[in-house]
């Protein structure tokens, strides 16, 4: 009685209920609702005053009051009809007749609350025999439109993203910071409307709540080269795309090889870990030295190389004097002690007039050779001979004297050391390069010898690491004159403060980087280093003005350059997804974030799709990536996946933070449309129809390959022994 009595309370405060009732609850389980239909609901639609809606549709939603004022919100995720026996009407009869029972499956999403907006989650389950209610027009607006709360409402504002086809004049909008602060996934096969949908957002973005978002920024990576005509304000598709260019708007721009970081000039060149990466560390950080050191600063600078080279000798003799069980520990002290010794003999050259050395410097020898010898260091020679004749008791490792002797020369020297940096860089006013600093250098100077030569020097074994970096020198010179590199090789006089304006589109709202004319092994590195220019652009600004004006980059076919790890993958592939996951995962903080747009999710890098906090899911139909798009939805989005592989093209599923329930949705079209049309054989194929010219297609093909060989370009390749080209 008491279950009857508060279901009659709950009934009498929600207007019309009766007449928007169309069955009961008969099952619940967890989040899971079963609902029988009322056996006077047998159509698709609902007739009740003022309205028409349909009851058994996949994707709708229905209502159940849970207490005063508060409507539990479930959608339908599946229908199904079977027969059962009942008596018949007034029961005086044994006879069991069979009759119809349709039902309805359900998930439940949230509640309504009076006076309040939609809140996700259920705090109060519907029991069995609650009524099951159809949603009037003004809880469909609560259910379906997002409205921030009022602590919020003037920092956030709703986004119409389209409207409902269930519910044919309802809007469907989400939060706009939700939807652009986090990753976005815009995921569907090809033809289904995903690039109209990336146009539409953006669109959508620009024009939201009187076209007040005047600071917008939205970065395109257009790897198909059709987004300029959907923003008619950046003036159209230029006459022609050159073969290995890539366009800003419709304008040539080049990402020079002097914005790569080290690990990235590493794999670009293609450099060993062992022996030839220390020696590209060295001869990239003297270009971009070379650069920001004026004339009469260069001497210093030299001055400085040298101190620390002496440095670096003494931290070996410091480690060799710590080996307890080397080999030969003496006999390698010895050859550091001996190479200490040039360096010193270069810095009193060097550093003649321009820096005063302490009292002692005078002699290197004096300095680290005779207080090592004193306590038991042989020449190389000589030990070599006592080791020979097994009478040196030394041998594998330093004698306790010996390590104590050299270990005090390091404590004595280095203060010393440190004063003479500290002195050098005042004096010349140097800066602190390395070779990640985004420091302009001319690229061709890599092919010079004398950088190898010097940087070479520091290391010991020079003949053998000149072999092992030949090969290195080999194939710097083949990319910096292959055609396909254009984009990083060819010069322009610009540095960072121009460059990073000219790449965001200074004064456009919209920027679309045109990169559909670049090599398929050159993209990954032109979209790595892309994207990574822009996290440390802002991840280097003042920590409160980091989510000033915040950037969204749009990755659009990110499967080309962003997939998950594997054995085999290119250098460029790795650096792109290295640094799209570390965009994903960290450029909430910094004001960047991204949507990733692709056809085929299971291609993707998993960090970056478990990153993305919202989801516009069209038409997918490979089994393998509706398998894995289900794993990384929430359990109570997950049956509405079933719906997708048949979603008509502009259809999709709206999921995640940034809406209050999932929802069917038909994409707005965008007033301006993307160049991606679909082929049409029977038309085209007509006899009034133009034909692809081969011939033309050839010749802008050969327009763009290198036109001459290398030997004409750029001289001879370089030799570990010689120039490369011609001499300077």
């Amino acid at each position: 009685m008491t279950a009857v009595i508060l279901r009659t309370s709950r009934m009498s405060e929600i207007s019309g209920a009766g007449d928007r009732e169309v069955g009961r609850v008969i099952a619940v389980s967890n989040g899971r609702i079963t609902v029988l239909l009322h056996s006077g609901v047998r159509g698709q639609v609902h007739a009740y005053p003022h309205r028409i809606a349909a009851v058994t549709q996949i994707g709708g939603y229905l209502l159940f009051p849970v207490g005063p004022g508060e409507l539990a919100v479930g959608v339908i995720t599946g229908a199904s009809e079977d027969e059962a026996v009942e008596a018949d009407q007034d029961a005086a009869m044994s006879l069991r007749l069979a009759a119809a029972r349709r039902t309805l499956r359900l998930n439940l999403l949230g509640q309504l609350l009076e006076g309040e907006a939609f809140q996700a989650g259920v705090s109060v389950y519907p029991t069995l025999d609650t009524p099951a209610l159809l949603p009037d027009e003004g809880e469909l607006r609560k259910i379906l439109e997002f409205h921030p709360r009022k602590a919020l409402r003037t920092e956030d504002t709703a986004l119409d993203i389209g409207t409902s086809p269930i519910y044919a004049r309802q809007v469907v909008t989400a939060s706009y910071n939700d939807l652009f602060s986090r990753p976005l996934g815009i995921i569907g096969n090809t033809g289904s409307g995903k690039s109209y949908t990336v146009a539409s957002v953006i669109q959508a973005a620009l024009t939201a709540d009187g076209d007040k978002a005047v600071q917008a920024k939205f970065v395109i990576l257009d790897i198909n080269g059709e987004y300029l005509p959907a923003f008619p304000e950046l003036g159209g598709r230029p006459p022609k795309r050159p073969i290995n260019e890539v366009q800003v708007n419709g304008k040539p721009f080049l990402l020079p090889i002097w914005t790569f970081s080290l690990a990235e000039l590493v794999s670009f060149f293609g450099a060993s870990q062992a022996s030839q990466e220390p020696v590209l560390e060295r001869v990239v950080t003297s270009l971009r030295e070379e650069t920001v050191d004026p004339e009469p600063a260069r001497k210093l600078r030299k001055v400085l190389r040298l101190v620390d080279h002496c440095r670096d000798c003494l931290q070996a003799l410091a480690a060799l004097a710590a080996e307890v069980n080397g080999r030969a520990v003496c006999d390698t002290a010895a050859e550091v002690a001996r190479d200490y010794e040039q360096y010193m003999a270069a810095l009193r050259a060097e550093s003649r007039g321009l820096l005063k050395l302490p009292p002692g410097f005078a002699n290197g020898k004096a300095v680290v050779e005779q207080p090592l010898q004193k306590a038991g260091l042989k020449s190389v020679a000589q030990y070599k001979q006592l080791r020979t004749g097994k009478d040196y008791s030394g041998f594998g490792r330093m004698e306790p004297s010996l390590a104590a002797a050299a270990e005090g020369i390091v404590d004595r020297l280095e203060p010393v050391f440190e004063k003479l940096r500290t002195e050098a860089i005042a004096q010349g006013n140097l800066k602190i390069v390395t070779a990640d600093t985004p420091v302009p250098f001319d690229v061709r100077r890599l092919d010079r010898d004398a950088l190898f030569r010097v940087a070479v020097s520091r290391f010991r074994g020079q003949e053998r690491i000149q072999e092992y970096i030949a090969t290195l020198r080999l194939r710097i010179h083949r990319q910096t004159v292959d055609k396909r590199w254009g984009v990083f090789i060819d010069q322009k006089a610009t540095d960072l403060a121009t460059l990073l304006p000219e790449m965001v589109g200074a004064s456009s709202r919209v920027t679309v980087v045109d990169c559909s004319m670049l090599a398929h092994d050159v993209l990954p590195f032109f979209c790595a280093v892309f994207g990574r220019l822009l996290l440390e652009a802002r991840s280097h600004a003042e920590p409160a003005k980091r989510t000033l004006q915040p950037y969204v980059l749009v990755l659009e076919e990110a499967h080309n350059y962003l997939r998950p790890k594997r054995e085999d993958e290119s250098p460029g592939l790795r650096l792109a997804r290295d640094v799209f996951e570390r965009i994903a995962k960290e450029g909430r903080k910094f004001g960047l974030s991204l949507v990733i747009a692709s056809q085929r999710p299971s291609d993707v890098s998993p960090t970056v799709i478990s990153q993305c906090s919202n989801f516009l899911v069209h038409r997918i139909q490979n089994p393998e990536d509706l398998d894995y798009f289900r794993k990384i939805l929430p359990i109570g989005s997950r049956e509405l996946l079933d719906q997708v592989p048949i979603l008509s093209p502009g259809d999709g599923l709206v999921l995640g933070s940034a809406v209050n329930v999932p929802a069917r949705v038909r994409i707005r079209l965008p007033a301006q449309r993307p160049e991606s049309d679909t082929a049409r054989p029977w038309k085209a194929w007509q006899k009034d129809q133009g034909s692809f010219e081969l011939g033309g297609a050839a010749a802008s093909w050969l327009a763009g390959a290198q036109s001459a060989t290398t030997e004409e370009k750029a001289g001879a390749p370089p030799t570990a022994g010689g120039e490369a080209g011609p001499k300077e």
